[in-house]
């Protein structure tokens, strides 16, 4: 049974941060994964993977360093129970059991973006969390592309 720990963010600064954060723990779960010995095609698959969390979890940081201190100072009350800790993904791994992981793990992302983004205060902090929910959406439909391109090989 997974241990769960349930934490209350008041600001969409904090928020923000956390979103940082556990996209910076994927990445290195992402680099432990490619330092095993797997397929060639799951290496294949796992570099380009790596190379798109990298790009969102840039995009995310550039929010958190660029986003208006208004948007970012905004309260924002929110309290979700995280898995204490994210663990890699489930071995053998293979390009669908990969996939499905990071999938799984972005959601999170996607699912408290948008409950922020609906019970927002503010048009401008509404605004922002729709963007960033529809940035994970985005990445996420470019793994699913990247996947098939996979499977299509």
């Amino acid at each position: 049974m997974t241990q769960h720990t349930r934490t209350t963010f008041t600001r969409a600064r904090d928020l923000l941060a956390h979103s940082v954060q556990y996209l910076r723990s994927v990445r290195d779960l992402l680099d432990d994964a490619r330092g095993r010995e797997h397929s060639e095609r799951v290496q294949m698959l796992l570099t380009s993977f790596e190379t798109e969390q990298r790009n969102l979890l840039g995009a995310l940081e550039r929010y958190q360093q660029d986003a208006a201190a208004r948007s970012l100072d905004t309260f924002a009350q929110y309290s979700v129970e995280l898995p204490e800790p994210v663990s890699g993904p489930d071995e053998p791994l293979s390009t669908l059991t990969l996939t499905q992981w990071l999938l799984g793990l972005n959601q999170h992302l996607i699912d408290m973006f948008e409950e922020l983004a609906e019970h927002a205060t503010s048009t401008q902090t509404r605004e922002m969390f729709g963007a960033m929910a529809e940035q994970v959406r985005s990445h996420d439909r470019r793994l699913s592309k990247e996947y098939q391109r996979f499977e299509d090989l």
